[in-house]
């Protein structure tokens, strides 16, 4: 089982048991699928192998080069006393250029160096947020549903999203007459 599609799963059936309106839902599944979408992407980057060739052909030139720089470099350090100043020179330009060739490998996998749980903390403390929000949490005044639209207001609530309690579907047909 691929664990990170079981988990985009489960969270696309948690989305459906929301409470909310269908138009955010759809929002939060379109948001879902580009993450699905980054997800792939992400994946085909980390199982994209690098050739294990050029990462062995490169530390060979690289320690080729740094053993054979101290010859190029015996004229410039003349002036030092027994050429004794290359010393600290060459561990610099070693420790440098290794360290670039160590950071090019960690980024040819860059998922074993990302701090994986804090994103996925912060995802989660997100979602968790968007799941608080309630009608009226921007700071803007909410408005009174018109009478034209309470047919569609919720089914005898008197809650500030739908203005003062409009009647609900079931109570319209009744009202007219028309039962069911």
């Amino acid at each position: 089982a691929h664990r990170p599609n079981r988990a985009l799963q489960d969270l696309s059936y948690a989305i459906d048991d929301l409470p909310m309106h269908f138009i955010r839902k759809n929002e939060v599944q379109k948001a879902v699928t580009i993450f699905e979408d980054n997800l792939g992407s992400s994946e085909r980057i980390l199982t994209s192998p690098v050739p294990l060739f050029y990462s062995r052909h490169l530390a060979r030139f690289l320690a080729t080069w740094i053993f054979l720089l101290p010859f190029g470099l015996y004229d410039a350090f003349s002036a030092s006393w027994n050429h004794l100043a290359m010393i600290p020179a060459m561990t610099v330009v070693a420790v440098m250029l290794f360290g670039i060739e160590e950071i090019g490998t960690q980024l040819e996998e860059p998922f074993t160096v990302l701090p994986m749980q804090s994103f996925c903390d912060k995802i989660y403390n997100w979602c968790m947020e968007i799941m608080s929000w309630a009608p009226g949490d921007n700071g803007r005044a909410l408005k009174p549903v018109k009478p034209e639209y309470a047919f569609f207001a919720d089914a005898g609530t008197s809650s500030p999203a739908n203005g003062v309690g409009e009647k609900s579907f079931e109570s319209f047909l009744k009202n007219q007459g028309q039962g069911y």
